[in-house]
């Protein structure tokens, strides 16, 4: 199999390591929840060997598509991912990976800082990069999805400290292990106080934390809706977006993360109504000057969520529905991927973005040339951090009790970069998780002696009684021995509304906002 090279970050671009070339993201998000049954909730991880006749069936029609990248909103690090990134290496495309997910301590939290970053947090995160920073297509990891949704509108700094702590955390678990490959470590944002957002995440509150600042920034952003504007020029809000990132200065990466909004201007076609035409995703790659100001992004989504759509428009979509953002939908109505098996049904929209992202197309050919890392030179006002905004605390003026949990130690060498075999077939049906998941970090070699073991146990266990410290530092083994609702838990109201995957778009006003109102009792926190 020709594997990917692997990306970095060199400026405020992402660059092939090897060849040196720019690497344009042509993305879509991809959570392919089937329309009924068990694997019908927030978060669940598809990507497994168990989940293989899931993704295998997806993989065709994401390179009919054309996309060189995927992003995804949820993984289990105690499953073996080895097939499916294989196949997609083989396949060319890349992945982001989100650290967080879906359950009440998985994810930064609607409390106020330093409560809303959870420990179970920190050792997730550093469980799920010991897995994939093994593979070369592995892009970026994301340390949350919209996580200023969960704060009192108009207040992002309510959570954003434990957003930037837990990434500065993860930045520093990756630095210091020499075992595997140093993954850019980012975060996605809504498209709600944009330059509040955007200026805190890649500035360096504290000159002397090189780990605090993010090494790309995600921004899920809905603007431009009308569907009968056909040049960029008219198209404000794409304008609008990338003028203000240029009055930023932005020294990394950005990526639109989720971008692709609904409307019913976009026309009926093969009785479909509001088929979205993806003039926006040919802009994001050839326009130059959102070129120049973005890495390309991630259309919002792969298939419909029957779950999320249902009520506004029914199964199979053909009415306008404000939350009919797939390209393509599942059937038949009731299949659950588990007994029933989904069938991927393409729209008109599907082949819109085929085109868009054809980079034999003529205006892709005439428009687009490739930054060389070699001849790149980074301008000089975008060259340092932005000032951090006034209204956030530095992540240092609170007490955090994660620093009271220094997590897992950095695998063996030999374990920290999957090579993928040349016959994909071999790693069919491996469910097993990589070898130092399952082993404690203070397993010994099984030629000691009991005797040894038994005696060396001891003579620790005395010197920590006369020297423990008041406080309990723990240092836990690679596997996590926790619930399988740790992954994957949905609310005693069957809410979807989640902290891991989100994917209900107010759509009305060019931007998703789900805020929630401050609590008075709180305002001093």
């Amino acid at each position: 199999v020709t594997a990917l090279n692997s990306a970095e970050v060199y400026g405020y671009k992402f660059f092939d390591i090897v060849t040196g070339d720019e690497i344009v993201l042509k993305g879509i998000d991809y959570y392919p929840r089937p329309n009924t049954g068990s694997l019908n909730v927030n978060s669940v991880d598809y990507f497994t060997e168990e989940n293989r006749h899931i993704w295998e069936r997806d993989l065709v029609y994401l390179q009919e598509l054309g996309v060189n990248s995927v992003r995804l909103y949820s993984v289990d690090p105690d499953k073996n991912h080895d097939s499916f990134m294989c196949a997609l290496n083989a396949a060319g495309i890349y992945v982001i990976v989100e650290l967080a997910a879906d359950c009440p301590t998985c994810a930064i939290t609607r409390d106020a800082a330093p409560d809303c970053y959870p420990i179970d947090l920190k050792l997730r995160g550093q469980a799920v990069i010991t897995q994939f920073a093994r593979y070369n297509n592995t892009l970026a990891f994301s340390t949350g999805n919209e996580v200023n949704h969960f704060a009192p509108s108009g207040k992002p700094e309510w959570n954003g400290p434990c957003q930037k702590k837990f990434l500065r955390d993860m930045r520093e678990y990756i630095a210091s292990c020499d075992s595997f490959r140093k993954v850019p470590v980012g975060l996605v944002a809504a498209d709600s106080d944009r330059e509040n957002n955007a200026l805190y995440y890649n500035c360096q509150g504290n000159p002397e934390d090189e780990y605090e600042a993010a090494e790309w920034y995600g921004l899920n952003s809905y603007v431009s809706c009308d569907g009968e504007v056909a040049e960029y020029s008219k198209a404000m809000g794409f304008v609008g977006l990338a003028n203000d990132f240029r009055n930023y200065h932005y020294s990394i990466p950005v990526v639109l993360t989720e971008f692709g909004c609904l409307s019913n201007t976009f026309p009926t076609e093969d009785e479909y109504e509001g088929q979205r035409n993806f003039d926006q995703a040919r802009w994001l790659i050839t326009e130059p000057d959102l070129r120049d100001q973005f890495s390309g992004g991630f259309v919002f989504e792969y298939s419909i969520e029957l779950q999320n759509a249902q009520g506004q428009s029914e199964w199979p979509f053909q009415t306008f529905g404000e939350q009919n953002y797939g390209v393509g939908y599942f059937s038949p109505k009731d299949c659950d991927d588990v007994d029933s098996p989904c069938e991927y049904n393409t729209l008109p929209s599907f082949y819109h973005l085929q085109h868009a992202y054809d980079t034999n197309s003529t205006y892709f050919t005439e428009s687009v040339s490739v930054v060389n890392k070699e001849s790149f030179v980074v301008s000089t006002n975008r060259a340092g951090r932005t000032v951090c905004p006034s209204n956030f605390p530095s992540i240092q003026s609170f007490k955090w009790v994660t620093d009271k949990e220094r997590g897992l130690r950095c695998p063996p060498k030999k374990y920290g970069h999957f090579q993928c075999p040349a016959n994909l077939e071999e790693l069919r049906g491996n469910t097993e998780p990589p070898l130092y998941v399952k082993k404690s970090w203070f397993q010994l070699p099984d030629d000691i002696s009991i005797y040894v073991i038994v005696t060396a146990i001891a003579l620790f266990a005395a010197v920590c009684a006369l020297t423990r410290e008041k406080e309990d530092f723990t240092h836990r083994s690679w596997s996590m021995d926790l619930p399988s609702s740790f992954y994957r838990i949905k609310d005693e109201e069957g809410s979807d509304e989640s902290t891991g995957l989100l994917s209900m778009k107010d759509v009305s006003h060019g931007a998703p906002y789900m805020a929630i109102e401050s609590d008075s009792s709180q305002d001093g926190a």
